[in-house]
């Protein structure tokens, strides 16, 4: 190739990339936010903004610090259209299902992705906005997970979704102590807060109603979720709630159990406790491996212990305490509410912690272990039934005790107290295809997270096939929660606000779900196949157990 032929391919080959970008920008949704002009994309019948800023990353001299507004980026358009790298985190694949790990981690995560209807992109407004929590223990997953890929449910039932990243593990909520210099922990929840912030002051832009903002999230998600409700300082970024599957009872750490976590986790970065400059210099990766590590220096007896390593820390200030006693005492938004979780809820964890089988005596061990004043009881009320393994038993006393009975309790006292707009359900149906990946002890139960791919209609994401008798349920639960975050009500789809017709999906063979005691008894909404019902009173007898034993061993 001659001087003159390279000129000349170089300019012809500028010209066409000046022109496939002025394609693409014309294609892509344009929003103008806060900080500035940006750009996403279409994808089926939604537009899709991926890996919007919503603080400035939280590296170098911001590593443990609160989070701050992201800088705006002036005249240029930023560019929306690809998956930003998730927060860092370790071991995921091997302890997670397919599709919620990320393939790459940074420690600057601090992003959301954003899915609206084609008309929202349009310069339209006023349809109603669900904020997504993400699980995965306060230590794994992300926000950008193909299991939450929001386009059908922003796409088919005209609400907008956005989901969000936070902190985690020692990142998220490692405490050293008190002073200014110190890691002081709670940083994933005021990462969360600063994306309701966020969400707020710009969601308008994409075609948001700000007066309609539903707060949902499952597993460590629901717990930031009910967290929220606590807080007055969150509460004018939402209006209502639904909470799945959050481990009521687990209890959080006070000051001297942080600092004695945070001990051992600077011991295996070769630190000594508190010394913020040699944990300051320590990567990402390092990181995430020594929060990972710190699960095996926790007892192997207690029962509890094995849920949540790393989470929210009671500091007085922004967290006061567990949601169950501050629902007692009254400190929670009296928000619109629907709140339920699996039949099977601690399967994952039970067989996770124990991976061979327990024997009776192991059994009596571990209820002694976790509650040494009632394991008699304990175990008059769960009896030992597989003389070779009671991890069954074990899944059944444990989902009761953290989940179903708890999660009981706070709904009674949040009616008695005048909370009128809550439903409470049950999710009662397992997979019919392989998707737990390594996981092999839930395929066929009903385990934690179960109605997460239904929920966002994402099974071909993983190339699952739903059964006809699923294809239903999924409609029902996005049919539920979509007309929740439109009107208060699962029930009511309201009218379509920019046309003036009716946009509310038909709920395909699904009974009226009813407002919690609105019969004077305690319904719970059952999804199941091959149909869903009404239950009156789930687990009635044990929960009647739990609330006279009580919740906190």
């Amino acid at each position: 190739m001659t001087t003159r032929d390279a000129k000349v391919f170089t300019i012809a080959l500028l010209v066409t990339l000046a022109f496939a970008t002025r394609t693409w920008a014309q294609e892509g949704p344009v929003v103008t936010t806060k900080y500035g002009k940006i750009a996403g994309l279409y994808a089926d019948s939604a537009a899709i903004f991926y890996g919007v800023p919503f603080a400035s990353p939280p590296v170098g001299p911001l590593r443990w610090e609160n989070p701050l507004e992201p800088k705006g980026w002036g005249s240029e358009i930023y560019r929306a259209t690809s998956v930003k790298p998730a927060c860092p985190q370790y071991n995921c694949e091997h302890l997670s299902p397919p599709l919620v790990c990320p393939k790459k981690t940074s420690e600057d995560c601090l992003y959301l992705d954003i899915f609206t209807p084609k008309a929202a992109a349009q310069n339209s407004s006023g349809w109603p906005v669900l904020v997504y929590i993400h699980g995965g223990n306060f230590v794994h997953m992300t926000g950008s997970s193909p299991l939450y890929d929001g386009r059908r449910m922003a796409g088919t039932r005209n609400v907008i979704l956005v989901n969000i990243n936070y902190r985690m593990g020692a990142l998220g909520f490692l405490v050293t102590g008190e002073t200014s210099n110190d890691a002081r922990g709670n940083y994933g929840i005021l990462d969360q807060q600063q994306a309701m912030k966020w969400v707020q002051e710009n969601i308008q832009n994409f075609g948001g109603d700000t007066s309609r903002i539903t707060l949902f999230g499952q597993s460590a998600g629901a717990q930031s979720t009910l967290i929220h409700m606590t807080l007055p300082s969150s509460d004018p970024y939402f209006r209502n709630a639904i909470i799945e599957s959050t481990p009521i009872a687990i209890p959080y750490k006070r000051f001297p159990e942080a600092i004695l976590l945070g001990g051992l986790f600077a011991g295996l970065l070769g630190c000594q406790p508190g010394d913020m400059n040699c944990l300051r210099s320590k990567t990402a990766s390092e990181i995430a491996f020594a929060s990972s590590q710190t699960r095996s220096k926790v007892s192997s007896l207690k029962l509890l212990e094995f849920f949540e390593p790393w989470g929210p820390f009671v500091d007085g200030d922004l967290i006061k305490g567990e949601p169950l006693p501050l629902i007692q005492s009254g400190q929670v938004s009296q928000k619109p509410l629907i709140i339920g979780h699996t039949s099977e809820e601690t399967v994952l964890y039970i067989f996770s912690a124990w991976n061979s089988s327990v024997d009776n005596l192991k059994y009596a061990e571990v209820v002694a272990g976790t509650y040494p004043g009632h394991a008699l009881k304990i175990l008059y009320m769960y009896p030992p039934s597989y003389p070779d393994d009671e991890r069954n038993e074990m899944v059944k006393m444990s989902t009761d005790l953290v989940f179903v009975c708890p999660t009981r309790n706070a709904t009674r006292i949040l009616r008695s107290q005048g909370l009128n707009n809550m439903w409470v359900y049950v999710w009662d149906h397992a997979f019919s295809f392989q998707g737990w990946g390594p996981i092999t002890f839930c395929e066929g139960r009903v385990c934690h997270g179960s109605e997460i791919v239904y929920l966002f209609d994402s099974e071909w994401t993983g190339n699952y096939t739903f059964t006809a008798a699923e294809k239903v349920l999924s409609e029902q639960i996005m049919d539920f929660w979509t007309n929740f975050a439109k009107t208060g009500d699962p029930n009511d789809p309201g009218e379509d606000f920019n046309r003036g017709k009716g946009a509310g999906r038909i709920l395909s063979a699904a009974p009226k779900w009813p407002v919690y005691d609105e019969q004077g008894d305690w319904p719970s909404f059952r999804f199941q196949t091959p149909a869903s019902s009404i239950d009156k009173n789930f687990h009635g007898p044990y929960c009647d157990f739990w609330d006279t034993v009580g919740y906190a061993a």
